[in-house]
Formats: structure tokens, sequence, C-alpha cells
């Protein structure tokens, strides 16, 4: 199916159309390998069903057909449309012989004189045709009649002079050149290919990695169905079509595009040159450019890439062995040594002890300088180049899990989960699994085997109990678990290394004089013993490897701080984090994940301008990997901030950055997905919400642990309390208040919703839930949290109101606003007891406070863009003090600065002299205009100056 190129579409039907009238036509298809020429123009032929078609395939120099593309084509002629007499039954000359028309040129064209319909000619892979033939039937069609000829080719670089002359005197010439699938096109066969599962995010991402190759977009589709969720699948592009797409390449063009897909996809020519043992293979690149297989950068230092990843990958896994050893081998002397390494590794063939060796001090040399996702994957190779029934090489895979995990590397972790179980259990064994199982979403399984672990190694390396105590103590903070998080981040403390220690303790071969596979003598102690002063031990078979990540210390005392805050609210938290540096240039790398911890504390303290700063300079570090520990947690509390602060533009760049970073947890997604629904909703695109919402549902789906749930909870009750729907909000919400499973989690974030849920409660008649709720969180110590107090009162406020007490309604309602003070200010929820301190004052009988309230809301969320509540103000405006006339009074339409605007336009002043008489920018005045046109149904300056007019607020230029 050709999913897309509707304007090519139309080109080759136009051409179809001409050739039915009698004027014939060329259609010259162009574009590289595998981009769809083929599908494209044989679905077009399938639609013309009153068309004799013609097709035929030109084939390489190397392995030229015993006849011509002509040739093949009139024998078809003859027998799809045989010579035929007046009476329409074939001549007794194509009975007795039909071959015998098929000799020269012009036999093509008295088949097309002789034929009652019009005739569809292709010639697929026409770069390779011979010259001949192509002039032959170019020269057909400029001889005129009811003929479509369409060449299909990847260049047009082979053909002669004559050959191009013709193609470019032929009239009329239609030129289609097929390039990658424009945005929209990829986005329509992924949505066709996926249904539901086709978010944007995904969509963007196939997009991304297939550069919109059609064919290599639908090999990613096709293996998408076994990727893991969020992830992306290596794609499937069967060898035959790997190999048709090389067909024509030169045999060294072919070598230099294997030699490339080994060194990565890129590579420096001279490097390049060295691989394919060439002085200089420039000339070999040549036709790869042509084919757009490469693109060539000529730098200083010319670079050479392969265009597509997917055809890379492909193309590296068609290699036989043997080649790619060879190539692998080739490849140490291109590159510098860590390259060189991975190039040896590749290159092994059974197990190798000294190159073991060599990786597993790189990993230790890696991890020393903080590479944890580079240690883990050098140690995976050591394990691979070991003894399979060697316990050490266990080690080196749990090793790898375990850095792998601490890197938020869960994608590449939980592949390897599979390989973990087959090994012999052991508390190691335990401690893998449930990293794996923590990677897969599976948190409850995860702390299970984690226990275990921990229980075994009571008498272990300190180290190594540290970290499992460590990962333990992050499990139950996700889980919600105030106190067990704080227990197991205090026995992390007391034996962890020292803060910045990274080792990489085990038995490495060091002594080159000997032959590292053979094993020396245990050292007496335990198995699991540190390595003796001085470094690292000799050989030693039973000794583990231990690995300490970096920054084990700072990521305990982090979770020490989050599980005080689930237990006692978050000031308890942050009083653990007082030493804890303000400035960026004072916070190293290792403090990234406090940091982190700091900022949502801060966050669910009311203090939004301090999280603010404290997530943002984590996410400005997001690619260290002491800050990947923690997942996308800062991304997702930053996204919290902008959205609470009234930033919701950078709240949703800040959503779809995280979304797109394939190395967050897999639990990041739905919360990020919730946060996307809320902003869609209160920006007033329900249906992009009910999208984002079932999307963070789908994702939540498997994990065995209630966090998603919570995200997804309150996604569910903002979209609710946009559609003024009060009882879908309580609903969602009460839920969260009552499941213990959330009990200590809503400590922490109930902050960002409570004033909500208050609201409903009381709208919905039940002020004695709400109060009860109140009370819940206040016994916790946190009755000082100025959101807490804003809740608060704004609860005293809706039950003063609906009990008729519209004065002491209205001073709580003053008292919540006085609350969102500098630093602290949620404009939403502002707007939101601005407009309830308008309609108690209009019940008051005060009609201008009521306006100036009223106006102030409006203010604020026309800035926000909360389309929503702006006209949920509007219509409590309207139920206040309800329209008079055809003609509604101004006042009651527009804000107050609106109105001032209005005046001075109504007096004739331009833009300039509303600003300068405001006090403010042109910008800003066209920005009011804009909305009073839209307020007032206006389109022009005029029809706004003469309306003012008559409504007495001018009276002609100043």
């Amino acid at each position: 199916m050709c999913t897309g190129r509707l304007s090519e579409s139309r080109a080759l039907r136009a051409a179809a159309d001409s050739a039915r009238a009698g004027t014939a036509t060329v259609v010259l298809v162009q574009g590289p390998p595998g981009i769809g020429k083929t599908t494209l123009v044989r679905q077009f032929l399938a639609d013309l069903g009153d068309f004799t078609v013609l097709d035929s395939t030109a084939t390489p120099p190397p392995a030229p057909s015993d006849v011509d593309c002509l040739s093949r084509l009139l024998r078809r002629a003859a027998v799809r449309a045989p010579d035929r007499s007046p009476a329409g039954e074939p001549s007794a000359r194509a009975a007795k012989n039909p071959a015998a028309l098929l000799s020269g040129p012009r036999a093509l064209r008295e088949s097309l004189d002789t034929s009652a319909t019009p005739w569809a000619v292709f010639l697929d892979d026409a770069q390779w045709a011979d010259s001949p033939s192509l002039k032959a039937l170019l020269e057909a069609a400029r001889e005129g009649g009811p003929l479509c000829l369409v060449l299909a080719a990847r260049h047009s670089h082979g053909w002669d002079e004559e050959v191009l002359h013709a193609l470019h005197t032929v009239a009329p010439l239609t030129h289609i050149a097929l390039a990658e699938l424009a945005e929209a096109e990829a986005a329509a066969l992924v949505a066709t290919a996926l249904g539901d599962l086709a978010d944007d995010v995904l969509t963007r991402r196939l997009v991304q990695r297939s550069g919109g190759h059609p064919l290599y977009l639908r090999s990613l589709l096709d293996g998408h169905g076994t990727a893991r969720p969020g992830g992306l699948s290596r794609a499937a592009l069967p060898a035959s079509v790997v190999r048709r797409q090389l067909t024509g390449v030169p045999s060294e063009g072919v070598a230099a595009l294997e030699a490339l897909a080994v060194l990565g996809g890129s590579a420096t020519v001279p490097a390049l040159s060295t691989v394919l043992g060439a002085p200089d293979c420039t000339s070999a690149l040549d036709p790869l450019v042509h084919e757009e297989f490469i693109t060539r950068t000529d730098a200083q230092v010319p670079t050479v890439a392969i265009r597509h990843g997917v055809f890379r990958d492909a193309l590296y896994d068609t290699l036989p062995a043997a080649r790619r050893r060879a190539l692998h081998v080739a490849a140490v002397d291109a590159v510098d040594e860590r390259q060189g390494l991975a190039h040896r590794v590749a290159a092994a063939e059974t197990v190798d002890a000294r190159l073991a060796a060599d990786l597993l001090e790189t990993a230790t040399r890696e991890l020393a300088e903080g590479g944890l996702l580079h240690a883990a994957r050098t140690l995976l190779s050591a394990a691979s180049l070991s003894h399979a029934d060697d316990h050490r090489t266990d080690h080196l895979l749990y090793g790898a899990v375990r850095l792998l995990f601490w890197a938020g590397a869960d994608a590449e972790l939980a592949r390897h989960g599979h390989t973990v179980v087959t090994r012999r259990p052991c508390p190691w064994r335990d401690e893998a699994l449930g990293l794996a199982e923590f990677a897969a979403g599976r948190l409850t399984s995860a702390r299970r085997l984690l226990d275990q672990a921990q229980d075994s190694l009571r008498e272990a390396h300190p180290g190594q109990r540290a970290v499992v105590l460590t990962e333990l103590a992050l499990v139950h903070a996700i889980l919600g678990q105030g106190e067990a998080t704080r227990h197991h981040a205090d026995q992390a403390l007391r034996p962890a290394p020292p803060a910045g220690e990274a080792r990489l303790y085990g038995p490495v071969g060091r002594r080159r004089e000997t032959d590292p596979a053979v094993a020396r003598p245990a050292p007496s102690g335990p198995a699991d013993a540190g390595p003796p002063s001085g470094g690292v031990p000799d050989v030693c078979a039973r000794a583990p490897y231990v690995v300490v990540p970096p920054g084990l210390r700072q990521a305990a005392r982090a979770l020490a701080a989050y599980g005080a805050a689930l237990r006692h609210g978050p000031g308890a938290g942050l009083d653990l984090l007082a030493g804890l540096p303000e400035d960026a240039d004072r916070i190293g790398e290792e403090d990234l994940p406090a940091l982190t911890v700091r900022g949502i504390l801060r966050l669910a303290d009311a203090q939004l301008s301090s999280a603010t700063t404290d997530l943002t300079m984590v996410t400005a570090r997001r690619r260290s990997a002491a800050a990947r520990l923690l997942g996308t947690s800062a991304s997702v509390h930053l996204a919290m901030c902008h959205l609470l602060g009234g930033d919701w533009n950078r709240a949703a760049r800040e959503v779809g950055t995280a979304l797109d970073d394939e190395q967050g947890r897999c639990f990041d997604a739905p919360a990020l997905w919730s946060l996307r629904s809320v902003l869609d909703a209160f920006q007033g695109d329900d249906g992009a919400a009910e999208t984002s919402l079932c999307q963070a549902q789908h994702l939540a789906r498997p994990m065995d642990f209630g966090g998603p749930q919570y995200h997804t909870a309150m996604a569910r009750a903002m979209r609710a309390r946009a559609r003024g729907d009060h009882r879908g909000v309580v609903d969602a919400l009460q839920m969260l208040a009552e499941r213990s499973a959330h009990s200590e989690r809503v400590r922490i974030v109930s902050m960002s919703w409570l004033p909500f849920l208050a609201e409903s409660l009381v709208s919905c008649g039940l002020a004695d839930l709400a109060r009860a709720a109140m009370r819940e969180l206040t016994s916790t110590g946190d009755a000082s949290n100025p959101h807490l107090r804003v809740a608060d009162a704004w609860l005293d406020g809706r039950t003063a109101e609906a009990a008729g007490a519209h004065e002491d309604a209205l001073g709580r309602y003053t008292e919540a606003v006085g609350l969102l003070g500098p630093g602290r200010d949620i404009p939403l929820v502002r707007g939101l007891l601005e407009t309830s301190r308008g309609r108690v004052s209009a019940a008051l009988g005060r009609a201008g406070a009521a306006t100036a309230h009223f106006d102030s809301a409006e203010d604020l969320f026309t800035r926000l863009g909360a389309r929503p509540f702006l006209e949920e103000c509007r219509a409590e405006r309207r139920a206040c003090a309800p329209e008079r006339g055809d003609t509604p009074d101004l006042d009651h339409l527009l804000t107050g600065r609106e109105r001032e605007v209005a005046r001075l336009v109504g007096l004739g002043c331009t833009n300039r002299e509303i600003a300068d008489e405001l006090t403010l920018s042109v910008k800003t005045i066209e920005y009011h205009l804009r909305s009073v046109f839209v307020k007032l149904g206006m389109r022009s300056r005029r029809e706004l100056r003469r309306r003012v007019q008559e409504a007495g607020g001018g009276d002609g230029r100043r």
C-alpha cells in the first residue's frame, strides 16, 4: 500500500487522462532505493482498467538480459494485445508467428496504432535500461498517440546524451521526484498501522528513526508489536530487501557500505580507507552518494555517513560472520582506544580471558569517570567473553545490570532480565531480577526480590549492601511508603563508602607475565570481601565483582529526606536537606538526586519559585548519570511548577521534552501524559485531553502499584473541573484520599489539587467530607502550608456562601487571595477565587467591587489561555448582572484595562498614543484590542469607535 503521495498520484492520473485524450505523455519517477517508486506506479497502473498495460524491469549491466527492454515489452504486447484484423480477430501473421512483429523500434508504433485502447508502458529500474530501448520508447511518445510512458529510475547518471536529449525534448514530460514522506504523511502511515497506540510521541520517534523513508518506517512498525512500551524495536528489514537495494552498486561501493556499517554508520574517509585497506576510497563513494545511500561532508577531513540508521542495522545484520569479524579486526587500527576495544569484542569468536581482563580495567576507569552506561556495556562485553559456567561471569552480568539501573537505562536493562533468570540462585541474582522487575514497572515484585537480597547480604561487603539498601529505599519511595523508605536509606548511610567514591572491586588479572586465564588460589575470608589496601586484587576464584556506583551516599541521603517527607510532611524532609547549597555552581553531579528531591519538596511546601529554580538546575543537566537515578522526576515536577505558576507553554514544552527522552523510567510516562491531559483540558481542548488521558491509562495498565493511577486520577479530576463537572472531580480525587496505597503520597502532592477538591465537595453539598480531608492533612504538621491554608479558606468561603453568609464568605475568599503571594501564586486558583469574590460582591449589592473582581479573573484567565474558566467566569458575571437589550453595557463585557483602551479608541487615538497614555507597549495595546474585538464581535476599529461613542465613551478626537 502506498500511503500519502497525493500530489504524485494526481500527476500520474493527469498523465493518464492526457493519454486517453490521444496525447502521449512521459512520466519520470525518480528517487533512492526503497523509497516507493515501484509501489506508487503499480498502484496507479492497477486503476487503469481501460488501458492496455505493459511493464518490464531493466537489469543492471553486470547481469545483462538476453534481450533488450524493448523486445521484452513487445513480446508481452503480443500476448496481451496481439495484432488484430479489421474484424477483431488476430491476423494470420500474428497467429503463425507473434515474434515476427516484434523486431525493431517501429513494432511499438505499429502496436499503438492498431490498438483500440490507450497504452500504459512502465519500465522499472530504468537507470539500467539499454539506450536503444529508451530512445525507441521516447521516440514513440514524441510521435504522439494514446500512450502513457512511465519510467522509474533511481537516477539518470548512466544515460547517454542522446537519451537525455530525447527525454527533455519530449512534451509533455512530468517529473516526479520521490523523497522521504512528509511528517503528516508519515504520521498517517503510523496511525493506520498502530491505531489507538499511535500517540504523537511514538510517531515522532518512529519518523525520526526512519527518516520518513516508507520502507524503513514500515519495517519499524512491523517490529513494534514486540517492543517494550515506550521504546522502539530494531527494524526487521529482510536480507533480501537489503540485497535488492544494493543491486547495481559496484562491488567496491558495497564493500565501503559494509565497512561503514561496521564502523557504526559514519566515519572519516581516511578511517574508512584504513578499514578497506585502500590508500583512498573516494572513488568508491561517488556511486553511493548518487544512489543516496550515504551523505558526504567535504570538510577539512571528509566524513561520510549512511543516510538511514535502519538500513545500516539491516546491512550489518546481513553480513556473513567471517566478513563481519574481518571488518571489525580491520577497524581496530582506524579508531580510538575505546572504540577499538568494542571492535575487538565484536571480532572475538570464543572465550578470551585476556580481552575480558582489559575490558574490566576499562570498566573500572569508566566508572570512576562517572560513565555508568559505558561501564555497564563494557561489563556486559566482558561477561560475553568469559566462561559461561564461571560464577564470576555471573557477577559481571549482575554488576552491569546494577549500573544500567543507576544510569536510568530501563529499556536496556529489561532486555537482560531473561538472561539473569538462567543464572544460579544467589542474593546478587535476586537483586538483578528485582532491578529488571523495576525496569518493567512491577515495583511490588521488585520490592520482594530486593528484600530477599538485602536479607541475605547482612554480612556482605559494606558497599555492596549499601547499594542494595539504597535501591530498596528508592522502590519504597516510589511506592509512597515513607517509613520503609527512611529506614532503608538510613541503613544504607551507615556502611556506605565515603562520598564521591566509585569502585569496581573484582578479580582482574594484572600480572601480564602469567596467563590471566589461570585463576590464582582464593585468599581466605568471606567470598565477597572488599579489596585489599592498594587497589584491585589478583584473580580469585571465589570473590565476586562488587560494583559501587558514584553518588551512593548522596542518593541515600536524598531518599532519607523523601521518606521523612512522606511520613511527616515536606518540612521534615527539607530539614534533612538543609546543608545542600543554593548556588548552582556549588552543586556537584552527585548532588542532583538530592536537588531533585529538594525541588519536589519545595513544590509540596508551596515554595513555587524556589522549587522551579532547583528543578530547572536538574533538568539543565538531565544527561548526567547522577540525574538518571530518579528518571524524569525533575521534569515531571518542573512541569507541575510551570502549570501551577501559570506558564503553561513552558509546562507543555517540558512535558514534550521529557516524553521524547527514551531514558526515563517506564512509570514516568503515565505521569507526563496525565500532565499533558491537564494542560489540554485547562486550555479547552477536551478531545486532546481525553486522548492524552487514554494514553496515560494504557501505559499505566501493566504496572503493579498505585503510583501511575494516582496521576491518572488527578488528570481525570482536572479534566472534569475544566468542564465544570464537580461530581467528576469528587469521584476522581476522593478515591485518592480514601485509598491507603496513596495515604502518604497525598501528603507530598495534594497541595496542587486540594483546593479543587474542597471547592467541588462544597458544590456537591459534601462540605463535611471536605472538612474531614482538611483535618487529616493538617494533623500531619502541614497546617502552616500556604496552599493548604488557601484550600481551608476557600472551603470556609464556599460553605459560608452556601449558607447565605456572603460577608463571611467574602472575607474568607479575600484571605485566600492574600495567601497566594509572590513565589507561591497559583494564577488559576486566584482567578477562581476572584470569580467567587465577584459573585458574593454582586450578591451584597456592591456592583463596582463585583466588576473589579470579575475583571481581575478575566484578565488572569485570558493571560493563561484558560478558555473553559474564562467562559465560566463570564457566565457567572452574566448571572450576577443580566444583559439588558441587544447592546450590553461595555462594563459587563470588558475588563478594566480593555475599557480604558476602548475609550481611547473612541476618542480617535492611535495605538502609539494609547500606549503612551497608559504607559504600556504597543504590543500590549494590540493584545487588548484583539481581546476587545473578540468579546464584542467586531472586526474593525471604526466599528469599535462608533460603539464606544454610542455608549457615551468618546465624542471625537481629543
